[in-house]
């Protein structure tokens, strides 16, 4: 008995502790010996887990690239909604448009190919968090109506660009803690250097443009300058004759500060009989506004309210944007600024005193 039970205590070749065995080994009971695991489940492991942040990453990113390009291509849209925020000096409106724009391409494309992601995603998140409060603030004091994120090829409500902007930092953070990847060291910054400088580019090249023809190079609005006039733009109750005579059609906001500087010269040419009549259009927002509107600024020239969806479907984006109408037909465009030719009929039919 005695020897019976010093065989049971005696330990065995697989009498090891369980600590000491590999968590890298997978038992065979047949054989009743340890075998590396299946190389197929272990490459489906590896494979599986990176997905989610690295595709957060290149979404993100896409984004910012995306809303880079659409500034590119339209600066004069982000450069009124910065005058709108009314912070900055108007002198360095343009500056600042054009360098946030060459900075959200920058940015798109550092975390599409993931450049220093240490740095890149932290301040991403930082800037993110930044653009909601400034959200917050324009959209709740009435500065703005939206984000201007996405520079008008996205309609979104203030509320819906702040939730859309906690879910690109969830991602972005997905990406951070949890994506196994390592970034490159110098191509994805020449990526990067090639989009700021192309950004910057494109959008001076846009402005150039606009202040040199008075039109921007992509336009896809109804209102385009040498079409007929269409009396149904104004609505119905309005019913002054475009068929003949100088019209000027200016588009315009009550919260507009452009428009605002604006006002001083459309009285007087409007005044003046050798210059076009003067006609307002601003969206309808509420009477008191657009009355307080009117009598401050002691306007003499017609001002025409439309449905806010009504003004939608005239595609004017940006404010203010004017058309000159003769016998009909749209002569003239202008968008976000008064050209040089009319600025000089004006001091030449206004009397020396």
């Amino acid at each position: 008995m005695q020897s019976f039970v010093t065989f049971l205590r005696k330990p065995g070749k697989c009498d090891r502790p369980r600590s000491a065995v590999s968590p890298h080994l997978r038992f065979d009971p047949r054989s009743r010996t340890a075998s590396p695991p299946d190389p197929q489940f272990q490459t489906h492991e590896i494979m599986i887990s990176p997905i989610l942040p690295t595709f957060g990453r290149i979404l993100v990113g896409s984004v910012f690239l995306l809303t880079g390009l659409a500034k590119a291509i339209e600066p004069w849209k982000f450069a009124q909604h910065i005058a709108q925020l009314r912070i900055l000096n108007s002198r360095f409106i343009q500056p600042v448009t054009l360098t946030v724009t060459a900075l959200e391409c920058a940015l798109g494309t550092a975390l599409i190919f993931n450049a220093t992601p240490a740095i890149i995603i932290p301040f991403s998140i930082v800037l993110l968090v930044a653009l909601s409060g400034l959200t917050y603030w324009s959209t709740s004091t009435g500065r703005t109506e939206s984000c201007g994120c996405y520079n008008g090829w996205l309609e979104v409500t203030p509320t819906q660009s702040i939730i859309l902007n906690v879910f690109y930092i969830i991602l972005l953070s997905l990406s951070l803690f949890f994506s196994p990847e390592k970034p490159g060291v110098l191509w994805p910054w020449m990526a990067v250097f090639a989009a700021f400088v192309t950004g910057y580019a494109a959008a001076s090249g846009s402005l150039a443009y606009l202040d040199r023809h008075g039109y921007p190079p992509i336009d896809l609005a109804p209102i385009q300058a040498h079409r007929p006039w269409q009396d149904e733009w104004l609505g119905e109750h309005f019913n002054l004759d475009f068929s003949s005579g100088s019209k000027l059609v200016v588009f315009m906001s009550p919260r507009c500060p452009q428009c605002k500087d604006w006002l001083q010269v459309l009285k007087i040419v409007h005044a003046c009989p050798e210059l076009p009549d003067v006609v307002g259009v601003v969206a309808f927002t509420s009477y008191d506004e657009l009355r307080y509107f009117v009598d401050s600024y002691d306007l003499n020239f017609s001002v025409v309210a439309l449905e806010t969806s009504q003004y939608d479907r005239l595609g004017i984006d940006t404010l203010p944007t004017a058309v000159i109408v003769e016998d009909g037909t749209i002569r003239e465009k202008w968008v976000a600024g008064m050209p040089l030719s009319f600025i000089k009929r004006i001091k030449q039919a206004i009397p020396v005193a």
